[in-house]
């Protein structure tokens, strides 16, 4: 009985094990013999390598190319925090890590903690030799297991806040965003690359079954027109400026006569590009292009300059000034310093509101419109950056019976500093207004020139020629002993220009008492113009708030830096 007993249960646990087995045959068999497109797709995703190669950026190159910005090789340093708590020591790793990166301790393990995880970053953008010493002291102290260390390129601005409205920056997402970065972005942008094959178990890739490779590529190198150097000096007079007269900001544009190349350019507020998340957007703003202003007394020289090109004014003529205050339909216009009378030529150099609306009103509207539109008011510049405005400067069909004779002053119409550079420049120029521009070229790593810039007119000149060396002859005396702009003189050179005091428009209409921009524009050497310049400040405070008094000093500060930095004779090139 036992014997049948035992032999029941040896066949019954025989037919068991013979079912299991044929059960795993029949599966083994089922799953190599059988299609399982889902099961292969699973198993070619668990061991395929696939990794995104990018290149580098193209750089940023001022004129003489030096580096500007460019992309720099970092590293991302990161743990596994489960493969940390099965492979390695976690508190030996922590204070390794926290003495090296200079964290709290606390961090490191809280991090590390995370044993559900397999991917916390610690630190990112590493520099490369920091990232480099942290790997070769892990690995002698057996720590290393678990310690990831990626490589990544980051933007880097090596001279940070210089020039940063004209660089610009790129966001997080490796856009350009602001500047030239954003302009021009199609050329710098680096070609993504991409690798797949297979990985191994620890999911390094097996280079022998590697399937597709396709190259990262460089982005182009962009060269401007600015220069590195003269900029330096712009921004520090720039800053000594706003600083000693307590104002809110300023800006400065620095243009070269003959080809309308922008030679240095400068707005404040500004910001460290490789800080940009940490900016505002006030600063963020470039105010020689964007936020135009109305800009008082400098308007006057184009405006006298069109009137005497029409052979509207003599230079010998006196004209009635009224003792600083006329009423011109039914309103007040005053001039800062009262004066009986003046000739024409003394209207410039003493800046007489008085005298300048007069010689303005000799002109039709419509002329005196079409002169100030060919000197490129109410026009974008063209120039290679954002928000490049237009400015504001309406049809003689939408003037009331004001606007005449206070556009003449520089009121009542809104300009751009880079405008207002190349229309003053225009008149250095012979009366040719040429186009603002700032990118000379960009060139491929091979070599190749994918893009250039090159001189270019607006169009035939605004003046004649001799129109504008009497222009020349007369901004000349602004500077002179008794002239407005006394303060931008030279010495052993004669310098051109023009002051302006405009007051600022009040939000809900009128003008500020005590807000203003005080500015000055001018060429020199007066005869042989190289260089125009610009500088506008933005609300000082003091008691001496005009354009002679704050911009005209700054002026002068930038005019020597250009002067020895280029090494222009007092007779010019």
């Amino acid at each position: 009985m036992k014997r049948s007993a035992y032999a029941g249960r040896a066949v019954v646990c025989g037919l068991l094990f013979l079912t299991i087995f044929g059960g795993l045959a029949a599966r083994i068999t089922h799953l190599q013999l059988g299609e399982h497109p889902e099961l292969r797709q699973a198993y070619q995703r668990r061991i395929q390598f696939r990794r995104e190669l990018r290149g580098m950026r193209g750089r940023v190159l001022d004129r003489n190319h030096r580096i500007l910005a460019m992309d720099e090789g970092r590293r991302h340093v990161a743990v596994d925090p489960s493969f940390v708590s099965r492979h390695n020591d976690p508190q030996r790793l922590q204070q390794a890590l926290a003495a090296f990166l200079q964290v709290d301790p606390g961090f490191i393990g809280a991090r590390l903690a995370e044993t559900d995880r397999r991917y916390a970053v610690l630190e990112r953008f590493v520099e490369e030799y920091r990232a480099e010493e942290l790997v070769d002291y892990l690995e002698s102290n057996a720590i290393r297991r678990g310690v990831v260390v990626e490589s990544v390129n980051t933007r880097t601005y090596p001279h940070d806040n210089l020039m940063s409205h004209v660089l610009g920056f790129v966001n997080r997402e490796g856009t350009g965003s602001a500047g030239v970065e954003q302009t021009m972005h199609r050329f710098l942008e680096a070609r993504e690359g991409l690798r797949v094959g297979e990985a191994d178990a620890r999911r390094r890739e097996l280079v022998a079954r590697r399937m597709v490779q396709i190259d990262a590529s460089d982005g182009a190198d962009v060269v401007l027109t600015l220069d590195q150097y003269l900029q330096d000096g712009v921004e520090r007079a720039l800053d000594r400026g706003i600083s000693q007269f307590n104002a809110e900001g300023g800006w400065a544009v620095v243009m070269d006569v003959k080809t309308g190349e922008v030679l240095a350019m400068a707005s404040r507020p500004d910001f460290n590009p490789n800080e940009f998340q940490r900016a505002d957007g006030e600063s963020f703003r470039n105010r020689t292009v964007t936020g135009s202003y109305e800009p008082g007394s400098i308007f006057k020289a184009m405006v006298f300059a069109a009137a005497l090109n029409d052979g509207l004014v003599d230079l010998e003529e006196v004209i009635d000034t009224e003792n600083g205050m006329w009423i011109h339909r039914g309103r007040p216009l005053r001039d800062y310093h009262g004066y009986s009378s003046l000739t024409a030529s003394e209207v410039i150099y003493k800046s007489s509101n008085i005298g300048t609306a007069k010689i303005a009103l000799r002109m039709s509207p419509q002329r005196m419109y079409d002169y100030l539109r060919e000197f490129g008011f109410g026009a974008r510049t063209g120039v290679e950056l954002p928000g490049d405005e237009a400015g504001i400067m309406h049809h003689p069909s939408r003037w009331d019976s004001l606007t005449h004779s206070r556009m003449s002053m520089g009121h009542a119409v809104n300009v751009t500093a880079l405008q207002m550079t190349a229309a003053m420049n225009a008149l250095a120029n012979d009366g040719v207004l040429m186009r603002p521009w700032l990118v000379r070229e960009v060139r491929s790593l091979t070599g190749e020139v994918l893009y250039r810039g090159h001189p270019q007119e607006a169009g035939p000149p605004v003046v004649r020629a001799e129109t504008a060396r009497t222009m020349r002859t007369l901004l000349a005396g602004v500077t002179r002993p008794g002239g407005t702009g006394r303060r931008a003189a030279v010495p052993g050179y004669e310098i051109a220009g023009k002051t302006g005091t405009a007051q600022k428009v009040l939000p809900g209409g009128g003008y500020a008492d005590r807000l203003n921009i005080a500015s000055f524009v001018g060429f020199f050497p007066a005869e042989n113009p190289v260089v125009t310049v610009l500088v506008s400040i933005d609300e000082p405070k003091g008691a001496l708030r005009t354009g002679g008094s704050v911009a005209a000093p700054i002026f002068r500060e930038i005019a020597e830096h250009t002067l020895a930095y280029f090494g222009i004779p007092p007779e010019g090139f």
